[in-house]
């Protein structure tokens, strides 16, 4: 990586840091752009060449996680049956989320079913297709149910684990996430 791009990745982390921290002193919505840049030591017009506004840099933070879905998750899904496969899935993306403050996912998960529910749940994104692929997979080897379509069942299994981390945000994570959503989403789909 040249310097170029290290103080770019450096000045991302500044930015994403400072409305971490902004939004565990206040509300995200009271929240400026010049307080972002301020907290974060950079001028309004450095934020603007990273993010073209406040709540972009949330879209691109899910964004990040589906590339980590693709690019690391995905290829650890190599286990003999479907039902291993989903919960090291589920164990991977509470991993993900898990390293994030709640106040923040908190965020993250309100601005973006707000603005763009449309793609946290669509059958087009990285997530429904690699449930997809291992609701297909235990199918075949019986270790997932057969009386539901794969698509319907996957879809299922996607809305129920969404809905699981955006219930842990709103009560401030307040229980066990881990097991609930383990025990929901298996439950969900595991052959009877």
């Amino acid at each position: 990586m040249g310097i170029r791009e290290e103080q770019k990745q450096q000045t991302y982390q500044k930015i994403l840091e400072a409305i971490q921290e902004l939004v565990n002193e206040k509300d995200y919505e009271a929240i400026t752009i010049r307080e972002i840049a301020q907290h974060a030591g950079i001028s309004v017009g450095t934020y603007y060449k990273h993010f073209k506004s406040k709540d972009d840099i949330i879209f691109n933070q899910i964004h990040k996680s589906y590339l980590k879905t693709q690019e690391t998750i995905a290829p650890q899904l190599n286990k003999k049956t479907g039902i291993e496969n989903l919960e090291i899935y589920l164990e991977k993306q509470y991993d993900i989320l898990g390293e994030i403050e709640i106040p923040w996912l908190r965020e993250v998960f309100r601005v973006y079913l707000y603005h763009k529910v449309d793609e946290i749940l669509d059958q087009n994104n990285v997530n429904y297709q690699v449930i997809l692929d291992i609701i297909e997979q235990g199918q075949k080897d019986g270790s997932i149910r057969q009386d539901v379509i794969k698509e319907e069942l996957a879809w299922s299994t996607l809305k129920c684990i969404t809905a699981n981390f955006y219930s842990y945000c709103m009560q401030d994570g307040n229980f066990d996430l881990k097991k609930v959503m383990k025990k929901e989403a298996i439950d969900l789909v595991r052959a009877k």
